[in-house]
C-alpha cells in the first residue's frame, strides 16, 4: 500500500504508482531541509526498501561534492529513495549508473524523439545542459541501505547566474510544462526496472549506459584528483568505473569526488 502526506501532489503521485517497491510508502512534503537527511534518519530507524521522501522545496538540498542543489519551490522534482538491495561491493559502483538510466528512460518519454545523454557518473544532460543530478549516501559503515537522492529540473525557467549556462529543464527543452505528478511515477517505475536489470544482468546496464554516454571518443579531462588527467572515454568497467584512453595508456577512473569536463570547457 502507498502512503503520502496530505499534499495534493503526493496523493496524485501515489494514485498513479505502478511499482512494486519504489514509492511504497511515499511521503511528500511542502518544505524540508533535505530529503536525503530525512531518508537517512528513516533508514537508521529501519524504514523499508523503496521508501521515498519528496518535497516541493529543500532549504538545504544536497548535491555531489558538498555542493548545494538549487531548485525553485513547486517547479521541480526533488526526492530521496531508501534502497536496500542484495548488492555486492564490486557492483555498488553500477548503482549511480543504473539510477541515471532509469531516470533517463522516463525523461526520454517526455522529450521524444530526442534521447537524454548521460554524463559519468550521475548526471543527465539535454542539449549538453544538466537536467538531473543525483547523490548517493550510505547509512553508517554498512554497504546497504543506500540513500539515492534525485533532483530533476522540471518546470524551472530561471537559474542562478553561475548555473545559467550549464542547467536546463524539461520545460525549457520541450517548450511545454510537465505534470510532475505524472512524471514521478514514471521515474520510479523506470528506475525500478533498471535496478532489477542491474541485479540480473549487469552487463546490460553497462551497455545501455555506454550507448547514452556523452563525450565517448572525445577529449576530456578528469578533475578532482591529485593530478589532472586528459584522455578519451571509451567505456565502462564492470565496477562502474570510467575507462579512459590516455597518452600513457588506459586509465580506470573511479567516481569518488572527481568530475569530467570537456578539454575546451
Amino acid at each position: 500500500m502507498s502512503h503520502s502526506t496530505t499534499t495534493l501532489i503526493g496523493q496524485q503521485i501515489s494514485s498513479l504508482l505502478s511499482t512494486r517497491f519504489l514509492g511504497r510508502p511515499l511521503y511528500y512534503m511542502d518544505e524540508v531541509t533535505s530529503t536525503n537527511s530525512l531518508a537517512l534518519e528513516a533508514a537508521k530507524r529501519g524504514a523499508t526498501h523503496g521508501t521515498v521522501f519528496a518535497a516541493d522545496y529543500q532549504t538545504s538540498g544536497r548535491g555531489r561534492q558538498g555542493r548545494t542543489w538549487n531548485a525553485d519551490a513547486g517547479l521541480n522534482l526533488t526526492f530521496s529513495i531508501i534502497l536496500d538491495l542484495p548488492i555486492s561491493g564490486n557492483r555498488i559502483g553500477l548503482l549511480p549508473l543504473t539510477a541515471c538510466l532509469g531516470v533517463a528512460d522516463a525523461i526520454a518519454d517526455v522529450v521524444a524523439p530526442y534521447r537524454p545523454q548521460l554524463k559519468w557518473p550521475n548526471d543527465i544532460l539535454l542539449n549538453g545542459q544538466k537536467v538531473c543530478g543525483m547523490l548517493l549516501q550510505t547509512v553508517g559503515s554498512a554497504m546497504t541501505p543506500i540513500i539515492l537522492g534525485i533532483g530533476i529540473n522540471v518546470n524551472q525557467t530561471v537559474f542562478p547566474e553561475e548555473l545559467d549556462k550549464f542547467a536546463t529543464s524539461l520545460l525549457l527543452s520541450t517548450g511545454q510544462p510537465i505534470d510532475r505528478a505524472v512524471l514521478m511515477p514514471s521515474v520510479l517505475l523506470n528506475l525500478e526496472k533498471n535496478l532489477e536489470l542491474m541485479l540480473t544482468d549487469p552487463s546490460a546496464i553497462r551497455k545501455n549506459y555506454t550507448d547514452d554516454l556523452v563525450w565517448i571518443g572525445q577529449s576530456c579531462r578528469v578533475i578532482g584528483m591529485d593530478e589532472e588527467i586528459i584522455g578519451t572515454p571509451i567505456g565502462i568497467e564492470e565496477s562502474g568505473a570510467l575507462i579512459l584512453e590516455t597518452s600513457t595508456g588506459t586509465r580506470t577512473i573511479y567516481a569518488g569526488n572527481v568530475s569530467l569536463r570537456m578539454v575546451d570547457d
